[in-house]
């Protein structure tokens, strides 16, 4: 019956590996100790399994005979050895930590996608207004100009109208005059949207924390922009559309 020694000594052979040369490869003290796990006489830890596993090119659930044959693994020993940290290395504080970097790369990597998505069969018109109001704040405001803008092969096809910002707020990311593209996703923390704040329009970078919601400035010599919502105040705001961008920035006070 096949075993996990026996698994192990068919992979190095395969790779054409001396019992020594693995026991360097994998930082362990001598060729005896391969000797002993190949036979069965102890087996390796968990560490240990995953770096056998990247040196010879072979699945965890193929060493451990969770398929009984080598397959094309649900999970790289990369991510198994990521998932053996996250649940045996980590505290609550380093879990939420893995958590919140997973979700902004995911959303980072999605908006890269529909950055690239082939040209659109027949160009899509969109509204792109003209008039901020000052520096840091974006149009549309209610009756603001705008003009129609075609929407170029480079640009985000899911884009529902563009806003060209004035003022060094959210410099260096988005400088005075440029043009950002704007979608109705669900905005998330730390995405950057178009906001109507009592009367006036702002692009700023959203951010809750229990029941206070800041849109904060991204350059921080401007942190005078930004706007706090405090529970129970009267104050409001409403969110007009996410901007499609794929830079993913910290929020002030937790790089």
């Amino acid at each position: 019956m096949s075993t996990i020694g026996s698994r192990l000594k068919e992979s190095r052979e395969k790779k054409g590996l001396l019992q020594s040369e693995l026991a360097k490869m994998i930082g362990v003290k001598s060729s005896g100790v391969i000797s002993n796990w190949e036979q069965d006489i102890n087996k390796p830890n968990a560490d240990k399994m995953i770096e056998l596993c990247q040196v010879l090119g072979i699945s965890l659930s193929y060493l451990l005979d969770y398929y009984g044959e080598e397959k094309t693994p649900l999970y790289s020993s990369e991510a198994s050895r990521l998932a053996d940290a996250y649940d045996n290395k980590l505290d609550c504080w380093g879990r939420q930590a893995v958590r919140e970097l997973v979700a902004t790369e995911a959303a980072r990597c999605e908006d890269e996608r529909q950055l690239s998505k082939s040209p659109l069969e027949e160009p899509k018109v969109i509204n792109l207004y003209l008039e901020p109001a000052a520096a840091g704040i974006a149009a549309p405001t209610l009756g603001a100009d705008y003009e129609h803008y075609e929407l170029k092969p480079e640009d985000p096809p899911g884009a529902a109208y563009a806003v060209r910002l004035q003022g060094d707020s959210m410099e260096p990311h988005f400088p005075d005059g440029s043009m950002v593209f704007v979608n109705h996703d669900a905005l998330r923390d730390g995405d950057i949207g178009i906001f109507s704040v009592d009367g006036g329009t702002v692009c700023k970078q959203y951010h809750q924390e229990g029941g206070v919601v800041y849109l904060f400035s991204l350059n921080r010599k401007r942190k005078d922009a930004d706007v706090v919502f405090l529970p129970g105040g009267n104050r409001s705001f409403v969110c007009q559309g996410r901007v499609i961008t794929s830079r993913r920035i910290p929020v002030p006070g937790r790089e």
